[in-house]
């Protein structure tokens, strides 16, 4: 089975890269970064997370009874990617969404990242309070 290595690092935002603000406008660092980048033929997703307390949060929300589909976790990660871009785009949002996320929906990247990645926006919202979507998916955390 061939597949392929991603890497997604949330820490720190790039500053500055393509950049709404006007030119000489320096910016504080943001909080996260989300890179899906996309590695040699062979090798498995990874899904690395940079944010302080997040890991911990995540093994101690996380259980087995609460698990679901791949198709659930991919679902609403596109929705929360979409939701991340669009306000990224937008600079009137804060600058928590300073960076797009390079998401593909039809990339099969397993269920351990997909879980891990829809724990990671989930904590963004309800741990960091900063809302991605309008609205909650049915039975979330």
């Amino acid at each position: 089975m061939n597949s392929v290595y991603a890497t997604i690092l949330m820490s720190a935002l790039f500053l500055g890269c393509a950049s709404s603000h006007p030119a000489g406008t320096l910016r504080p660092p943001a909080e996260n970064m989300i890179d899906l980048s996309q590695k040699e033929e062979g090798e498995e997703y990874e899904l690395i997370v940079m944010d302080p307390g997040f890991e911990n949060w995540f093994q101690t929300t996380w259980n087995i009874g609460k698990d679901r589909s791949v198709n659930y976790y991919s679902h609403w990660n596109n929705m929360y990617v979409s939701a991340w871009n669009y306000k990224a785009t937008h600079p009137h949002y804060s600058q928590f969404f300073d960076t797009m996320i390079n998401y593909q929906p039809t990339i099969d990247y397993g269920i351990e990242l997909e879980r891990k990645l829809y724990y990671y926006f989930r904590w963004v919202d309800t741990k960091k309070g900063v809302p991605i979507l309008d609205t909650r998916p049915p039975g979330a955390i």
